[in-house]
């Protein structure tokens, strides 16, 4: 809870600091324009404001680009790149553009590697610190063109890309893992001083690269989901979710439900980790044939948050409400409109594999329940 709030106290700091550092220079710009009317003072607030959104969106845009180039480099190989909602995957052999998003993430480049025999010689530095680099790079870049600039739209359109993008790359960089943050930093930090996480992300990387080409879990190696469980990391559990999906796929419930309930326990990973982990343990719950004030407890109104936000690209949650209305609430008429929008969802999903991988499920519910 302590970690929660700093985390928190920190993250609106920083956006204050930034808020503040643009206001001052905003109304520092109007005050000097003594000699312009109100409405060119109107047409330069609406410039900034704008440079302000277009700086932030070019700015995560290239943090991810950052990740790609440096991923290529250091022999990784392309699996999606994602913008906001917009995503950019490869099917059957051709880039095609989908929906999906992560609570907690505004862009996502996702790549994999060929299988390294020794875990030290698993590439990481360079994948993980080319987006806030690449970020550093920018700042520098517009810093110069602001400096030199003789046109006052440019000189403060690029000071402010330059204030974002000096931003973006330090709080990606600086580790924030002891805060439940997973940023690049953190990451890069955990990996340089255990090369067995090195392993686990790497496997994570494979799985999903896997799965992206159409592949169920149940057809991947097991030794790739296997983790330490004395390593209590926010990597370690999100390999642990994977083998959660793994056990649905092979209708091991029982096992599934009590590997979801250890995540969930857990206090020191991320909030969206603890969420997947609660819908899952709800799953769980609900095929089991768990008591009905267990399932009612769990389903409160922050989980119903989160399942309503989530459900809006990921089929799993499809999957969830399913099995509730189905199994729990014997609600055919809401089940089968359920059963209809996943059946929809899965046609143009982004990842192939995972929705096959919940269709797989959702059908074995609708056959056996």
């Amino acid at each position: 809870m302590k970690n929660k709030k700093l985390k928190n106290f920190i993250m609106i700091a920083a956006g204050m600091l930034i808020g503040g550092v643009l206001g001052l220079l905003l109304m520092q710009k109007l005050n000097t324009d003594t000699g312009t009317d109100r409405s060119a003072k109107i047409l330069r607030v609406a410039v900034l404001l704008i440079s302000l959104v277009v700086s932030y969106f070019a700015g995560i845009i290239i943090h991810e680009g950052g990740h790609l180039v440096m991923g290529l480099l250091t022999g990784y190989k392309f699996v999606s790149f994602r913008i906001g909602s917009f995503i950019l995957v490869k099917q059957n052999g051709k880039f095609v553009i989908r929906r999906f998003s992560l609570s907690g993430t505004a862009g996502q480049c996702l790549m994999t590697h060929d299988m390294v025999e020794k875990d030290e010689d698993i590439p990481y530095f360079w994948y993980n610190a080319g987006g806030g680099l690449f970020n550093l790079l920018t700042f520098f870049i517009c810093g110069l063109v602001c400096l030199y600039s003789d046109n006052g739209y440019v000189h403060e359109g690029f000071a402010l890309a330059a204030i974002i993008s000096a931003w973006l790359g330090v709080v990606n960089l600086i580790p924030l893992g002891a805060l439940g943050l997973a940023n690049d930093g953190a990451n890069i930090l955990d990996q340089y001083r255990s090369i067995k996480l090195r392993r686990l992300i790497l496997n994570i990387l494979i799985i999903n690269s896997e799965q992206s080409q159409g592949k169920l879990l149940v057809e991947l190696p097991e030794e790739l989901f296997e983790y330490d469980g004395t390593y209590q990391s926010n990597i370690s559990m999100n390999l642990k979710l994977m083998k959660v999906s793994r056990l649905l796929e092979e209708h091991r419930f029982e096992e599934a439900k009590t590997l979801a309930g250890e995540i969930a326990d857990n206090s020191k990973i991320m909030a969206v980790l603890i969420n997947e982990a609660k819908c899952e343990l709800l799953f769980c719950k609900i095929v089991t044939g768990c008591p009905p004030h267990e399932i009612d407890e769990l389903y409160d109104d922050d989980l119903k948050k989160y399942i309503t936000l989530s459900g809006k690209t990921m089929i799993s949650r499809r999957r969830l409400m399913y099995a509730y209305y189905y199994i729990y609430r014997q609600d055919k008429m809401n089940a089968d409109k359920e059963y209809n929008l996943a059946v929809k969802v899965s046609e143009n999903y982004s990842n192939t594999g995972v929705a096959k991988s919940e269709m797989s499920v959702i059908e074995y519910i609708k056959e056996n329940y």
